[in-house]
């Protein structure tokens, strides 16, 4: 195996097993139906500070996968660099940087005591936001359409 499968490699690995929790945390933070009139309950404490911490795994994978990027443009000498998709990539891997923290902003604003149940829907609706830019993203990574 050459270094650039390598790190290709290691780059895809990072992006499943990092942004994999992802899906789980928009899952779990997923408001169940209640009847109208019914207050909806917040989520436990220990619940939040363990979705806080999932959340950090991704966030450290989105600087591991910026490295191993990095790494693979200086090997083919940054010739995707000035490709279209790669750009849009770009750009989009920052909008989800940006995603991230605004859902961790709000689970730690649900943490307080003024925090209610609505700020971890803004968070469930970021998840669900970050989650379409990580598809896309993928898609513009492997079509490679412009």
């Amino acid at each position: 195996m050459n270094s650039y499968i390598f790190v290709v490699s290691l780059h895809v690995a990072i992006a499943i097993l990092g942004l994999g929790p992802l899906t789980a945390l928009a899952i779990l933070t997923r408001q169940p139906f209640v009847p109208a009139g019914v207050p909806r309950p917040m989520l436990p404490e220990p619940a939040l500070r363990g979705f806080l911490r999932l959340l950090r795994v991704s966030q450290v994978s989105l600087g591991l996968m910026f490295i191993t990027g990095a790494i693979l443009l200086a090997m083919v000498h940054g010739a995707y660099g000035r490709q279209r998709w790669m750009l849009a990539s770009v750009v989009l891997f920052l909008v989800l940087g940006g995603g991230l923290g605004l859902v961790q902003a709000n689970l730690k604003k649900a943490l307080k005591p003024e925090g209610s149940i609505a700020h971890v829907a803004r968070a469930h609706f970021a998840l669900l936001a970050t989650l379409v830019l990580v598809v896309v993203i993928a898609w513009l990574m492997k079509a490679k359409p412009f």
